[in-house]
């Protein structure tokens, strides 16, 4: 049951950051202010997961139980400051609810939780149940806000914008009630072993090999001062030959997540704009998009086995390229039509699900051996760039709409295309040490 709960505060958060989308810039609009703040009230999250990780990742070291409490705890006030931001006429409360909510994101507790106490045997598993989680709360998130176009209004308080906030609030109550009640705390004196725990493990790197004896390597909190100073020179040694291939691992990861946030948090402006299509349509398409993740994702995995990641990275920053220059404007807006908003919307998100997987399982094979202990995990890293990733979407899309919508789409692609063609150039000059 802890194993359920741990994941599904992944689900649960992943559909809290979404289900604010098709209706952040009416939100706005609402209390006074221009719908191109819908940027500003989505990025306030991530802004805030960048601090929350950090603490979250030194909080695990000692309690998951007492972080994950807290963490909900968060989102709960953070949910009922957002709705409340109405009745108060208040843009920075909304601002604040959302900043909230994002330092409740326990995401690196969860990836920490079963890199300690899953076994080998399980820990792939457990991750496939982790990505399967979060696709399952991105998808959940925008059709729930969809259905709240449907129920009756209550002037001032309950409305299709404060909804979200209300329904999430009394969500994160249910489940910080079965966190308390039935969440068990690992023992850590006896983490999840597998019999291969203390056998020899190779790493390559670069294509040469470093060898070492992984002491009880299943739990990065195990004390390391009994390593010997040769195994420190390894490990130093590791970390000057994969600086590049985890570099570059690290920037993608930053690209993908911002390409992804700006198309996700500018389809219900763009599409309101250019389609006149309102809260309930924009949230069915986000949720249609969010369901493609895991078919994306299980067809990646099967292709991974015959490819390796380097080239499934450079084919997906390909077709995201291709992507995004079918979704600029051309000429007149009167041209833009709803079926190339969709499809070539739908390429952009495919290849940006499909480039995680390979991206992730290079930084899992590049990535020393010294950052899988400590409060600067792997784990925490990747956390990390996939936030600023959402952070720079988020932001750079609200400077794009000051300057009007109907530049939104070009101001805001054109820059990550160019970005895109740059990593690919990058990704094949150092392609033999990917």
């Amino acid at each position: 049951l802890s194993k359920f709960l741990n994941l599904a505060s992944s689900g649960l958060y992943m559909c809290n950051y979404n289900i604010v989308a098709p209706t952040s810039g009416l939100y706005a609009k609402l209390l006074g202010f221009d719908p191109a703040s819908a940027g500003l009230i989505i990025g306030a999250t991530p802004l805030a997961v960048i601090g929350s990780s950090v603490l979250y990742s030194y909080w695990s070291s000692f309690s998951y139980k007492r972080a994950l409490l807290f963490a909900s705890s968060c989102c709960i006030l953070g949910n009922l400051v957002y709705a409340l931001a109405l009745p108060c006429d208040s843009l920075t409360m909304v601002l604040v609810g959302r900043m909230l909510t994002g330092f409740g994101s326990a995401r690196v507790i969860n990836r920490r939780y079963i890199a300690d106490y899953y076994s080998i045997e399980e820990r792939t598993s457990g991750m496939a149940d982790f990505v399967s989680a979060s696709a399952f709360g991105m998808a959940v998130g925008p059709a729930l806000a969809a259905s709240f176009t449907h129920h009756p209004s209550l002037k001032g308080i309950w409305t299709i914008e404060t909804a979200p906030g209300y329904c999430m609030s009394a969500l994160w109550m249910v489940y910080l009630a079965l966190n308390y009640l039935y969440f068990e705390e690992p023992d850590r004196a006896k983490p999840q072993l597998s019999n291969d725990t203390n056998a020899l493990q190779k790493i390559e790197v670069g294509g040469g090999e470093q060898s070492f004896e992984a002491v009880d390597e299943q739990s990065p909190l195990v004390n390391s001062r009994n390593k010997s100073e040769s195994m420190k020179d390894a490990t130093r040694g590791a970390v000057s030959r994969c600086n590049i291939p985890v570099l570059i691992s690290l920037l993608i990861l930053v690209l993908l997540k911002a390409v992804l946030e700006s198309l996700t948090s500018s389809a219900p402006i763009v599409s309101r704009f250019y389609f006149g299509w309102g809260s309930h349509s924009s949230g069915i398409y986000l949720a249609m998009l969010a369901s493609f993740m895991l078919p994306v994702n299980f067809l990646v995995a099967n292709i991974s086995r015959r490819y390796d990641d380097r080239e499934l990275i450079i084919v997906a920053l390909v077709v995201m390229l291709g992507g995004i220059v079918g979704y600029l404007v051309y000429g007149d807006d009167s041209t833009y039509s709803e079926m190339k908003f969709i499809c070539f919307g739908f390429v952009i998100f495919v290849a940006c699900n499909a480039l995680e997987a390979p991206t992730m399982g290079l930084l899992s094979k590049t990535i020393p051996k010294s950052l899988a202990k400590g409060v600067l995990n792997a784990g925490l890293l990747a956390t990390e760039a996939g936030t600023m990733g959402r952070v720079i979407g988020d932001f750079y899309l609200s400077a794009a709409a000051f300057h009007g919508m109907d530049k939104v789409i070009n101001l805001t692609f054109e820059p990550m295309g160019v970005m895109v063609v740059l990593s690919i150039g990058i990704a094949l000059l150092n392609y033999s040490q990917l």
